[in-house]
């Protein structure tokens, strides 16, 4: 049974409100995207759908050993178990509540498919004059195998307020569970926002990552994206600035082996003038593995004085690996001064001939020409136990050891 069969037999038994049910009938309109569409070109989706996942979750054994073995160690944690919030900190400041509805202005099927039969996550809401000044760390956590889990989450950052976030999405089974996961984050006037997702899964695991991120006046936002782990991942990423003096930062890193799958898509819509924008991805791809970078940078035609910067960088180090970049830049005013670019090559032999005649090894000289790419976009990092994490599992999918000077 396909997965569009699966969730309207699901959804049969359902008692979903009249809203809802609109929404999956939008759903099935569309389908799942296919190659056929632009923004799918590179990224196939038909070995996922054509699989038999369960739907309707179970509650089972919590196993605080995994949560321990996973978490970073941070005070304030956000904790879910196959669906269920089973930890939340209390923060002076800010306040957190599980699922709620909240509309969202993709029309994309999977967003549509989130909206309809979304019913599990979280809500983070930051007061006005707010610094948190610990990073939060939310862990989901996915014990039940072959499933089809979503989440939907929003967070609310007050005017002159600041967070960072850590995320982490870790399933348990050796079978293929998918998620189909999106969250939305309002930046309000004079925000600071950090949000680092982790991407290190099983081997086996399957995401579509959608971010949607809306910006007013005077607000900074920055994403990390560390892919390590997974089978097949799918990152969204849109930014839209609503008001003037707007810097959405996003950072990249893409480490992948064997036959693993990676596709990033953002989108920066720059809607008001005197703002910026800064995107590096950078991608490593051994064995078999596949990388899509997709950027798209928008500036309208009212948003004069926009800097915008866009970088691809990326490394193949197999003969089978391959990368599918497609950096975009679509502007309608006059006076901005916007960038954009990709690069594809090897480690450079030259450099690698004199480490080994130096008396590196072959294999660590290769790495540490590797971590030397990496460096710029690891120093981006601000929260030295997520850089920490970042270079132990560089040198782990490298198969080397490298210590790091701090």
């Amino acid at each position: 049974m396909s997965l569009i069969d699966n969730l309207t037999n699901y959804v049969k038994s359902q008692s979903l409100s009249s809203d809802r049910k609109v929404l999956f009938e939008s759903f099935l309109q569309k389908g799942f995207p296919t190659i056929k569409d632009e923004e799918w070109k590179y990224t196939s989706l038909q070995k996922i759908i054509s699989a038999n996942y369960i739907l309707q979750t179970e509650k089972s054994e919590i196993d605080y050993s995994k949560v321990k073995q996973y978490s970073l160690g941070f005070v304030n944690k956000i904790i879910f178990w196959n669906g269920e919030l089973i930890h939340s900190p209390n923060i002076n400041g800010l306040k957190i509540s599980g699922f709620s509805k909240f509309n969202c202005r993709n029309n994309d099927s999977t967003t549509l498919l989130n909206s309809a039969l979304a019913n599990s996550g979280f809500t983070i809401s930051v007061d006005k004059n707010t610094v948190i000044e610990k990073p939060v760390e939310v862990l989901f956590f996915n014990s039940i195998k072959d499933s089809f889990s979503q989440y939907r989450n929003q967070i609310l950052i007050g005017d002159n307020s600041e967070v960072k976030i850590v995320e982490i999405i870790q399933d348990l089974t050796n079978s293929s569970p998918f998620t189909n996961y999106f969250t939305q984050i309002c930046c309000n006037k004079n925000t600071k926002v950090e949000y680092n997702k982790i991407q290190n899964n099983t081997k086996s695991s399957k995401l579509i990552d959608c971010m949607n991120i809306f910006q007013e006046q005077d607000s900074v936002c920055k994403v990390n994206t560390l892919i390590f782990g997974g089978g097949f991942i799918r990152n969204n990423l849109n930014f839209e600035q609503n008001g003037s003096n707007c810097e959405s930062n996003m950072n990249g890193l893409s480490l992948l082996n064997e036959d693993q799958f990676a596709d990033n898509h953002t989108f920066v819509d720059h809607k008001k003038a005197n703002c910026t924008s800064n995107e590096l991805y950078k991608g490593i791809y051994l064995d078999k593995s596949k990388g899509v970078f997709n950027g798209k940078i928008m500036v309208r035609k009212d948003a004069q004085k926009i800097d915008a910067f866009q970088a691809n960088n990326n490394l193949l180090l197999s003969a089978a690996s391959t990368i599918d970049s497609k950096p975009q830049l679509e502007i309608y005013a006059d006076d901005v001064k916007c960038s954009h670019g990709c690069t594809v090559g090897q480690l450079d032999e030259n450099a690698l001939f004199y480490m080994r005649s130096r008396g590196v090894g072959k294999e660590e000289a290769k790495a540490v020409l590797t971590y030397g790419f990496t460096s710029e976009l690891l120093e981006k990092l601000s929260i030295p136990v997520v850089r920490d994490l970042a270079q132990k599992l560089l040198a782990n999918k490298l198969n080397v050891d490298l210590i790091f000077s701090q």
